[in-house]
């Protein structure tokens, strides 16, 4: 096993490892940002903490480049923190184990934090560097992207001259992305009630080992939602098999497509026999549909502990028709790029607490009326069963910008690196370019990033050689941006 700092650029992964090594899941920021200042302070460059606890760092320009426009590069400091169901790893506490074989790096057991730590690399290794020609450089790293886009929602844009932006969180290279999906969280409680206990057996039923990813980039890559799933499952033994719902649960994040969800569930016990041939029947139903796309799923049953709790039978059926019939995935593809999906929701998180079930949706849209119709969907669901929804988190697309500059000079750029056109390209996903297109007015943006694969999973990959070539991209718009 090779050493990250055996890859080239040598001086991208020693930033890429220093970061790594702090814990920095959203919502626990403060020692990443107090290293970015510390970063700024110990090469005499100036840098501030803005109200929105995002960290900005300024940079002159290099010689000849002194009176040219600011340039602004932009990333986002905290990362999805997922792990396997055997790690062990704190990761509120504890930084990465990265690995690498020379072709990829990873993280043993978690999530990389490529989405968004190769941002803050490049950013650090360009301002460590006195080799590099560029234009004045306001470098805006913000703050708790991957719940919400808080940090660029509260950015001082006031502290921000530049009107060019590239920001670095995307993960396939070759695509300049231009536009983006908005977005909107809605959180829901819905009642339920408790049984009187009987006599029968306690089974856990569980739907695991599926791909998930990214709610928006992985979306419409038809793979499984655990949750819904898990809730597919249930119905299925409900028509062969009364039980009643002790518990359930799965997913951790609305922006993550589920891997696992697991119930437990109450059956007399002479129904043993017809529960797991239910289960195996389903199974086999499930690997049939979706073999290709969630290869190493498994649905599971196995005897559980006795449950304190054993919901009725009006709530037992009230959890399975909300996990069942959830809306969930794709509603509308684009009819201008061809293949970008448009439309989309994800069932990120569902619990079954003491007296009611909560979670949460989340909402995406290139389209504002599109993104509205599917709330006010959502909402009336969670409403016919009793429920209560709460809003949060929205925040707008970023519209395609007929005439951009920067999108004709890395064109040219990459027909001249590459050999071939990039691809122009809007994605399904939140940028924070969303949010600086309504604060930085008139801010030319593109959004580029090296090839990560399977990004907020424990699979998550970078791929090397493509990290080199997005560097080299990277410094040769810097050196024209005169």
């Amino acid at each position: 096993m090779q050493q990250l700092n055996e890859l080239k650029p040598q001086k991208v992964y020693h930033f890429f490892e220093e970061i790594s090594a702090i814990p920095r899941g959203s919502g626990n920021t403060e020692e990443i940002a107090a290293y970015c200042l510390r970063f700024a302070e110990e090469r005499g460059l100036r840098a501030v903490k803005d109200r929105g606890r995002n960290v900005i760092i300024y940079a002159d320009g290099t010689p000849g480049y002194e009176n040219s426009a600011p340039f602004i590069l932009q990333g986002h400091m905290d990362m999805v923190c997922e792990k396997t169901a055997d790690c062990n790893k704190d990761m509120a506490k504890e930084g990465l184990d990265l690995r690498t074989d020379g072709e990829f790096v990873w993280a043993e057991g978690t999530t990389l934090g490529g989405d968004d730590g190769i941002a803050l690399a490049f950013i650090f290794a360009l301002l460590d560097s006195d080799d590099i020609p560029h234009p004045p450089i306001e470098a805006i790293i913000t703050r708790d992207e991957e719940t919400g886009m808080f940090g660029a929602e509260e950015l001082d844009e006031s502290l921000i001259h530049g009107k060019t932006l590239l920001n670095i969180d995307s993960e396939e290279e070759g695509i300049l992305t231009v536009s983006c999906a908005g977005g909107v969280d809605i959180s829901f409680s819905i009642p339920v009630a408790a049984a009187q206990k009987s006599t029968g057996d306690f089974w856990e039923i569980a739907v695991s080992g599926l791909r998930g990813g990214h709610s928006g980039a992985d979306i419409g890559k038809n793979r499984a939602n655990a949750l819904k799933t898990l809730g597919a499952m249930l119905r299925s033994i409900s028509e062969q098999v009364p039980f009643s719902i002790c518990s359930a649960a799965g997913g951790n994040k609305p922006n993550v497509i589920p891997q696992l969800a697991t119930a437990v569930i109450h059956a007399d016990s002479d129904g043993a026999d017809t529960l797991r041939a239910c289960v195996e029947s389903f199974g086999k139903q499930f690997a049939a549909e979706y073999g290709e796309t969630d290869p190493d799923a498994v649905c599971s049953i196995r005897p559980a502990t006795a449950a304190a709790r054993i919901c009725d039978a009006e709530s037992t059926a009230k959890i399975i028709t909300f996990l069942a019939d959830a809306p969930n995935g794709v509603t509308a593809m684009s009819e201008t790029m061809p293949g970008i999906v448009q439309t989309s929701l994800n069932l990120g998180v569902f619990r079954l607490e003491k007296d009611h079930i909560e979670g949460t949706f989340l909402i995406r849209s290139n389209l504002t009326e599109e993104r509205d119709d599917l709330l006010k969907t959502t909402e009336a669901f969670i409403s016919r069963l009793g429920g209560d929804a709460t809003v949060g988190g929205a925040y707008p697309p970023w519209e395609y910008r007929k005439d951009s500059p920067l999108r004709e000079l890395m064109t040219e750029v990459f027909r001249e690196q590459y050999g071939k056109e990039p691809v122009i390209s809007a994605i399904h996903a939140g940028l924070e370019c969303a949010i600086f297109s309504n604060k930085l007015k008139d801010a030319d943006m593109i959004s580029i990033g090296p090839d990560i694969h399977d990004i907020h999973t424990p699979d998550e990959r970078m791929d090397v050689a493509s990290v080199a070539r997005t560097w080299e991209f990277v410094k040769e718009i810097l050196r024209r941006s005169r």
